[in-house]
């Protein structure tokens, strides 16, 4: 899995949420729950395009704190700002046939070097694989409908066409499809992700008569990652599954690209009923 390398750590950071008053105050708990499900960035650090990146970079000595030539860079600037440079990466397709994928280049630019420091601290700590796709479980649950409504948008199916079915699976199926022909394994989408975790959880919670849970993670010695997983009874004994973890294959596995969900929907109905 490319979920826990380097570049990935730093790509997703929390999205601020603005309060507009003490009026609003129940619109502003709808809008933070549902941007909890997104990810946001520091105040001490912002990411720019990379030719914003190379216009700051201007003549200052790139890579003064570390390069690798063509593909990244770190400067501490003269401002005493620090300036990281991501250079694009082009993979070549799955096939012969298929067009190479290019990952667009990006910078990240620090107030300071403690700024960064914190930052790289923050993104070489121990994490859970959907510490960035889905903060906390509980906003997903609470939100599925929504999330379900956006994903019909998104396929350009009608409301209430997506009947959570095995047939729909491949529709979606069809999407991800297109979805592989332009995105690398290393590009997530959060938003793409929790639609595609409500839709398919939901999916097979009906297909195993089970219900939605909270598994609390530890993942390290300060912080608790809420896992929406699904919990049914088989043979007496209350077990789980991990839908979400099934999504990743689906989208984000080197080695499992292009399985699509009906398939990992197949396995799954196969393991519940072991």
């Amino acid at each position: 899995m490319q979920l826990t390398n380097y570049r990935l750590a730093r790509i997703f950071f929390p999205i601020f949420i603005l309060f507009l008053g003490l009026d609003t105050i129940a619109t502003g708990q709808q809008t933070i729950r549902k941007n909890k499900l997104a990810t946001a960035k520091p105040s001490s650090s912002r990411r720019l395009s990379f030719a914003e990146a190379q216009r700051i970079l201007g003549d200052e000595s790139e890579g003064n704190l570390s390069k690798q030539p063509n593909r990244f860079s770190r400067t501490k600037l003269a401002n005493g700002q620090v300036l990281e440079i991501f250079y694009p990466i082009v993979t070549p397709g799955k096939t012969a046939r298929s067009k190479p994928v290019t990952v667009a280049g990006y910078g990240m630019l620090y107030e300071s070097e403690a700024a960064f420091d914190a930052a790289y601290k923050d993104s070489t700590r121990p994490r859970h694989m959907l510490e960035d796709l889905i903060p906390d479980g509980n906003d997903l649950i609470a939100e599925i409908p929504q999330l379900i409504a956006r994903l019909e948008k998104r396929l350009r199916v009608g409301a209430g066409k997506l009947d959570y079915s095995r047939a729909s699976l491949k529709r979606i199926d069809a999407y991800i499809a297109g979805f592989h022909s332009s995105h690398t394994t290393a590009q997530t989408d959060p938003k793409l992700f929790q639609e595609l975790t409500a839709y398919y959880g939901e999916s097979l919670r009906r297909a195993i008569n089970g219900e939605w849970h909270i598994r609390e993670e530890h993942v390290g010695n300060s912080r608790i990652q809420n896992e929406p997983n699904i919990s049914f009874d088989s043979g007496g004994k209350k077990r789980e599954i991990k839908p979400w973890s099934s999504v990743i294959s689906a989208l984000y596995d080197e080695d499992k690209r292009g399985i699509g969900l009906t398939k990992v929907f197949d396995a799954d109905l196969k393991a519940a009923q072991k």
